[in-house]
């Protein structure tokens, strides 16, 4: 009945979430371990080699360092996609995504939707629950991908995109948004829980994985299922704005790039201050180079 698909580094790691998975799923399922311990691989291209392996229609692409708390996830998983208006399953993703670069949280709090109990290296843990309509299911724009799950047949149709996304990032808002844009549902459950044992890292291949989907969903974006007022809009897309050029600038990208997106934070507010500190900084960092 699943497939669970899962790029693995790590031998005990895939142990670990094997043995959760044996333990709580309740269905006929498969592991499909894509062994990408030599960093062959991108997510991406994990992925599609893992699909195509898998011998059942419903596919759960996981990361291995969850773990499942809910006893036969895997049956609640399969009477949701059996809605064939549902393209994407997941347990925490964003109703809006921004037309700025920006992660899946980038459309704020109130429009987060999120099941899922965040484990950290030190032990203690938190719970990121979000459900205020008290809903069971909830539609997004995105899902994150530490967990999400589709119909065989909807991965067929339109497969990770290898070809742009060659690291870890970006795959899983990419592949939400085509078939967000083919006119499927995506959506979050509030009947799987289950631990995550890392944090995302927005790093230097995340700010390039960032720039390729802005590149390629360029006059897609914004979209959602839910839109925030224009005062709103134009505050996350400054803020998302801001914290996306304050990070190229640390992390030195050339200057054409930097500019670019500078330029679209004064457009905003000229006499922000945060984004005149993004000047100074750039115009700083732009002498100690020169030097």
């Amino acid at each position: 009945m699943l497939s669970l698909i899962i790029c693995t580094r790590d031998p005990l790691a895939l142990q670990a979430i094997s043995q959760s998975a044996a333990a709580t799923v309740g269905v006929p399922y498969e592991i499909v371990a894509v062994d990408n311990s030599q960093g062959r691989y991108g997510i991406c291209e994990a992925y599609n080699i893992g699909a195509a392996q898998a011998k059942y229609d419903l596919l759960c692409f996981m990361h291995e360092d969850i773990r499942f708390h809910t006893l036969g996830w895997g049956q609640i998983v399969a009477s949701i996609l059996q809605d064939p208006t549902i393209g994407v399953l997941g347990v925490t993703g964003g109703m809006y995504q921004l037309a700025v670069p920006a992660a899946w949280w980038g459309c704020g709090p109130d429009l987060w939707r999120e099941n899922v109990l965040d484990v950290f290296s030190d032990g203690h843990t938190k719970m990121g629950l979000r459900n205020p309509a008290g809903e069971e299911l909830a539609d997004v724009a995105v899902v994150d991908g530490l967990w999400m799950c589709s119909r065989k047949a909807v991965w067929q149709q339109y497969p990770f995109d290898a070809r742009t996304f060659t690291n870890f990032h970006f795959y899983d808002i990419d592949y939400c948004t085509e078939i967000f844009r083919q006119g499927l549902r995506v959506c979050v459950t509030f009947r799987v829980l289950l631990e995550h044992h890392s944090r995302g890292s927005v790093n230097v291949m995340w700010l390039r994985e960032a720039l390729k989907y802005q590149r390629k969903r360029r006059g897609q974006l914004p979209f959602g299922v839910a839109v925030p007022s224009v005062k709103q809009r134009r505050y996350l897309e400054r803020k998302a704005l801001q914290e996306f050029t304050g990070r190229l600038i640390q992390a030195r990208f050339p200057a054409i790039v930097v500019g670019r997106y500078l330029s679209q934070c004064l457009l905003y507010n000229p006499f922000d201050r945060d984004t005149l500190w993004l000047c100074r900084e750039w115009v700083r960092r732009s002498f100690q180079v020169a030097a």
